[in-house]
């Protein structure tokens, strides 16, 4: 466990499932209107969608120790960060972040970093000396976010999410031991 921008950052247990699902449907509400279809939208904000796949996701993690939480003094969860191995060549490297997700209100203190850092030690522990994370082209705060610790943009695809497509780039940082701490 480890402490940053007013933070709390440990990972996430089974019990973890109804708040991260609430969190993910939220961060979703705050950060993708108008730059993903409503169908979509919709789904990815139903709390009770995100509940229940955070209940399958802890069940059974894609790394064990994979997702980790950012929880703030309350123990209120502010965001996640989830690894695992590269779940497709195209990203080029041995490791995903495969999500990283923080509230609105709890961005700008370093949590993301943090949660980022503390992702790449868990990757770096089951042997991944490089990841990427897929992004999509239209979140500039994520791109943003992702230059500004040394990812460079990879592979670019029509992704689907469902029958929905939309442009998404691969973030790639190629050694997870320079990502600043």
């Amino acid at each position: 466990m480890s402490a940053a921008g007013g933070g709390l950052i440990r990972p996430a247990l089974s019990a973890d499932a109804p708040a991260l699902g609430e969190m993910h449907a939220r961060s979703w509400a705050e950060t993708y209107p108008g730059l993903v279809p409503e169908k979509l939208l919709a789904e990815m904000t139903d709390p009770a969608r995100r509940r229940a796949a955070w209940a399958r996701n802890l069940a059974q993690p894609l790394l064990p120790g994979g997702t980790l939480v950012a929880e703030d003094l309350e123990k209120r969860i502010l965001g996640f960060v989830s690894v695992c191995g590269a779940r497709e060549a195209a990203l080029g490297t041995s490791g995903e972040v495969s999500g990283l997700y923080l509230l609105r209100a709890a961005q700008g203190r370093g949590l993301g970093r943090a949660l980022l850092a503390a992702g790449a030690r868990v990757l770096l522990a089951a042997g991944h000396a490089d990841a990427a994370a897929w992004a999509l082209d239209a979140n500039r705060r994520a791109a943003g976010f992702y230059a500004a610790t040394g990812a460079t943009p990879g592979t670019s695809r029509i992704g689907f999410h469902g029958t929905i497509a939309l442009a998404e780039t691969a973030w790639v940082w190629p050694d997870l031991r320079l990502l600043p701490a």
